[in-house]
């Protein structure tokens, strides 16, 4: 060859070699150029659209430090369709790209998650039928969402201290995890933050199917069973306003539906069937893009929409206000539109006896304060049409913009007391139709379903607040209701009387008090914020109340005395049980499920500076 004759093959490879560490090194150092450069532009980028929120200006954006934990993938999502929309409209594909990689120093990856996502096996796959029925189902376990279950497959004050993990699940590329699960003896189905759908195998919780939606899935999910309560369908909606419906044996698509045409809307509540027709609770982030100085807000009003199980056709939709108009221009001259907002984001109940659906609503986002605002509807099943409305709290209308005193909050500024529970229908201790009703003020109401929500009682349970107050639901035995209490010391200026984190229990007839534990703090020192106080919805047995708090810390008391018999940590790694790394965080949102003896819990929460996590944990007694 010409050019090294006389050279010995040695020498050939050494300066072979040499040449390549030359190129090699040439390459690492223009990549390591080019990361940096990728990683300055997303930084720039990111303080131009995004730190004014996320570096501690707005309270519920999740901070810097939570945003270094997402999957690049959530972070241009964010800013192309969803809550960040606003913010990305601004950059391009490639700068949205750079903003994920300066904020997590990953790069993003189109794959949606699979089977192959996975290390472990289940012990059943999709092929093997279905054969045993639902025992939890939806949001409260049944149609009234009263979240009990009376006998919960033997669990009982003498065996409770028993209870120790069985399995755990981690979500892939999640940094919360608030999809409450529904159980049958066979599988788990559930959902996740990066719109996964899984059904995961009830003995190990290794998944047998997986589907990929639009959106983050935080409701839990709704399955609809043949005569033998038997799955047939699993149907939920997602943060891009779809309802879906799978096949609850393969997870293949059966039918998807817009529910909402506003840009904003979303579906965080549980959806809920009855007789042939499935009721999806609409929601929406416009009241976080109102911080923005330049929006003008706002044009979203809330809605409840009746599908058909069978086709996703819509039946009918009944709104919370009427169509925004124009009204004035806020203090920096933007447009505002009114009456909007009053959205619906917990789940709704089904009242069979009087073919009725009723749901909560929350504040309006933009004055004028409309009466179907802070409420409870009382809807047809049949028709759609408002049969009765009792509001509870009069003229709030509050948005993102109120606590930063920026231009587009509504002159009446609040107090942002969302019915966020789901309204529980049930049976007092004398037999009478009652309907519970839990506020974020920290007031609990009790409304006669039979006198168009006239109301029998009311009880103060807490300071309450934007955060709650009672944020996600209560639980009602045939003797008691159990009334968890959020009451962070954040909630100011909204709050009233001394706070109470922690577990209450009323008497059913008259609210009267039978006891309150105030929980003691248990917090380290943590760059998260960490609370004793009680947000997610709390669970009820025939002598045990469950609950998990802000501090990660899962619970069970004495439904007598409000002794608290046993309880665990969540906050910490729980290795890879599927291959992914496992963490728990703060109890924020879906409540524990009881089932068979075995408590199933979700753990981890990025909003609001809480701790992140990305776990579904599941206790038996001795771990079997």
């Amino acid at each position: 060859m010409p050019g090294i004759q006389g050279c010995s093959s040695a020498s050939i490879i050494g300066q072979s070699l040499a040449a390549l560490t030359i190129l090699f090194g040439s390459l690492h150092a223009n990549a390591q150029n080019a990361g940096t450069a990728e990683r300055e532009a997303g930084e720039a980028h990111y303080r131009l659209a995004c730190a004014e929120c996320h570096e501690g200006a707005l309270l519920e954006a999740p901070q810097r430090s939570a945003l270094a934990l997402f999957p690049p993938e959530r972070i241009i999502q964010s800013l192309e369709s969803g809550i960040m929309a606003t913010a990305g409209m601004a950059l391009t594909r490639d700068e949205k790209r750079q903003v994920a990689f300066y904020l997590t120093g990953r790069l993003a990856n189109s794959e949606p998650t699979s089977l192959r996502s996975f290390s472990c096996q289940p012990t059943r796959t999709a092929e093997l039928p279905l054969s045993r029925g639902v025992s939890w189902n939806g949001w409260g376990g049944e149609a009234g969402n009263s979240r009990h279950q009376p006998e919960a497959g033997g669990l009982n004050k003498a065996n409770v201290d028993r209870l120790s993990l069985k399995w755990a699940f981690a979500f892939p590329g999640a940094t919360r995890s608030r999809a409450q699960p529904v159980v049958t003896p066979e599988v788990v189905f559930t959902g996740s933050q990066d719109g996964t759908v899984y059904a995961l195998d009830s003995d190990n919780g290794c998944p047998i199917w997986t589907y990929s939606s639009e959106g983050e899935v935080r409701g839990s999910l709704y399955v609809d069973t043949d005569e033998q309560g038997v799955p047939q369908k699993v149907m939920f909606g997602d943060l891009t306003a779809h309802a879906y419906a799978l096949n609850a044996q393969t997870g293949e698509l059966l039918w998807k539906a817009l529910v909402h045409d506003h840009e904003a809307a979303i579906v965080t509540g549980s959806v809920i069937a009855h007789d042939g027709t499935v009721v999806v609770p609409v929601s929406s982030l416009e009241v976080i893009l109102a911080s923005r100085t330049d929006y003008e807000c706002c044009t979203f009003r809330g809605a409840l929409v009746a599908l058909d199980v069978e086709t996703g056709e819509e039946r009918w939709r009944q709104y919370t206000t009427d169509l925004p108009i124009p009204t004035i221009l806020s203090t920096a001259g933007t447009q505002q539109y009114g009456p909007s907002g009053a959205p619906i984001w917990s789940s709704p109940t089904i009242d069979a006896t009087r073919n009725l659906v009723y749901a909560g609503t929350g504040e309006n986002y933009s004055s004028p304060a409309n009466a179907l605002s802070d409420a409870v509807l009382a809807v047809s099943l049949e028709s759609g049409e408002l049969v009765w409305s009792a509001q509870l709290t009069r003229d709030d209308a509050w948005n993102g913009a109120c606590s930063r005193h920026a231009p587009n909050c509504p002159e009446e500024n609040g107090p942002d007391y969302d019915i966020g529970a789901a309204p529980i229908l049930t049976k007092d201790e004398n037999g009478r139709d009652i309907l519970l009703v839990g506020q974020k003020s920290g007031m609990v109401y009790a409304l006669d379903p039979a006198n168009s929500g006239r109301l029998l009682w009311e009880r103060r349970t807490g300071s309450g607040g934007t955060m709650g107050g009672i944020h996600y639901g209560m639980s009602a035995s045939p003797t008691a209701l159990f009334v968890g209490v959020s009451d962070l010391p954040t909630n100011n200026p909204y709050n009233v009387g001394p706070g109470h984190p922690g577990i209450h229990a009323l008497r059913l007839s008259n609210g009267e008090i039978l006891w309150r534990k105030d929980l003691s703090n248990q917090c380290e020192e943590s760059e998260f914020l960490c609370w004793q106080g009680i947000s997610a919805a709390v669970s009820s047995a025939k002598d045990l109340v469950f609950a998990g708090g802000l501090d990660g810390i899962l619970r069970a008391f004495d439904t007598a005395s409000g002794d608290i018999l046993w309880e665990t940590t969540t906050l910490h790694s729980f290795g890879t049980p599927n291959g992914v790394e496992a963490r728990g965080g703060a109890i924020e949102a879906d409540g524990p499920v009881l089932v068979g003896g075995e408590v199933f819990v979700t753990s981890g929460y990025d909003k609001w500076n809480e701790a992140p996590g990305n776990v579904l944990l599941v206790y038996s007694v001795d771990g079997q």
